[in-house]
């Protein structure tokens, strides 16, 4: 017996178009359409124009809505043709989406779509750093600020000291002092995510983070967001915030399902899951990245930064102290 999958037909409302600035003079997206193909297929047929005055490539991406605009977390990754890097200006420009086999039995009358052009035309500037253990980072000016760009990996305080690696799970959960972790202590994770660590690690006066620099505060990690184009009060806000800062944040590669990832920032995100408080378990490898801050939230919860695959905005919100969480530090 043959099994069938129906898709339903999926009902487009609203297109709406971003520009973003860019370094020279910001590109243009106009004369957005779209259409469902009538073949039975569900493809989906996105058309626009697109030109950039200095005749640069660009990097052109597509964002998905299912609740009319007020957030873009609907997955856009099964898209060809006239999307991605190296674009050039033109008119007539073709994205193809199959939408039937990205989101099987959807129905939505709700759906919206961003097209956003950047021709990034400057490369960032780059370095690196080096940490207590001898481990090497590369690193990248994001605005104003010098992040890592990749998860710290160190084991010892700044003083030589060691951080205890804490493999028990009730063990763990228990902590008042300062741990790390590779996730599910396996080795073979440290290399590509770095190492997990629960705030105590990250608030301890002996410091983690490498000589001249330290961890974000909130501020500085709304600073970042701001620079990657969040309003003042988007970055106050909590939950998840923003359009497509979190894309711009996320490595191109190495998170599920692509990860809706530009990584136009440099920044180089991946998602190194975390360990729960409260069970002391693993979870999310290669879904969700999260980042502690330096910045109380109230007692025993501290302010963090969530990245996950399916989402292009950034969520902030409170977190207990003794999770295991990524740490990437900022320049003094």
């Amino acid at each position: 017996m043959k099994t069938y999958i129906y898709s339903c037909l999926i009902l487009f409302s609203i297109l709406s178009i971003t520009l973003l600035n860019a370094q020279n003079t910001a590109p243009e997206v106009t004369n957005v359409s779209f259409s469902q193909r009538n073949d039975g297929s569900f493809m989906v047929d996105v058309y626009y124009d697109l030109n950039d005055a200095d005749c640069d490539t660009m990097v052109v991406t597509m964002l998905a809505s299912d609740d009319a605009g007020v957030t873009y977390n609907l997955s856009a990754d099964s898209t060809s043709e006239d999307i991605g890097a190296d674009i050039l200006s033109g008119i007539g420009k073709h994205i193809v989406w199959d939408f039937g086999a990205e989101h099987p039995q959807i129905y939505n009358d709700q759906i919206q779509v961003k097209i956003i052009a950047n021709d990034n035309f400057d490369e960032p500037e780059t370095g690196t750093v080096t940490d207590i253990d001898g481990n090497v980072y590369k690193t990248v000016k994001i605005g104003d600020q010098w992040w890592m760009a990749e998860n710290l990996k160190v084991t010892r305080y700044s003083n030589g000291e060691a951080i205890p690696n804490v493999t028990d799970n009730s063990e763990w959960s228990n902590l008042s002092t300062g741990a790390y972790c590779a996730y599910e202590n396996a080795d073979s994770n440290i290399s590509i995510y770095g190492l997990l660590y629960n705030w105590y690690a990250v608030l301890d006066a002996r410091n983690i983070a490498p000589a001249g620099w330290h961890i974000p505060t909130d501020e500085e990690w709304k600073e970042l967001e701001m620079h990657l184009g969040m309003s003042q009060s988007e970055a106050d806000d909590t939950f998840w915030r923003g359009t497509d800062e979190g894309s711009k944040l996320k490595s191109e590669s190495g998170w599920y399902n692509n990860g809706n990832s530009t990584n136009l920032s440099g920044f180089s995100a991946l998602p190194g899951g975390y360990r729960n408080y409260s069970s002391g378990s693993f979870s999310f490898l290669s879904n969700d990245g999260l980042w502690w801050s330096s910045t109380e939230f109230y007692s025993y919860y501290v302010w963090s930064r969530d990245l996950h695959y399916n989402h292009s905005d950034v969520h902030r919100g409170g977190n207990d102290v003794r999770s295991g969480f990524s740490v990437r530090c900022v320049r003094d």
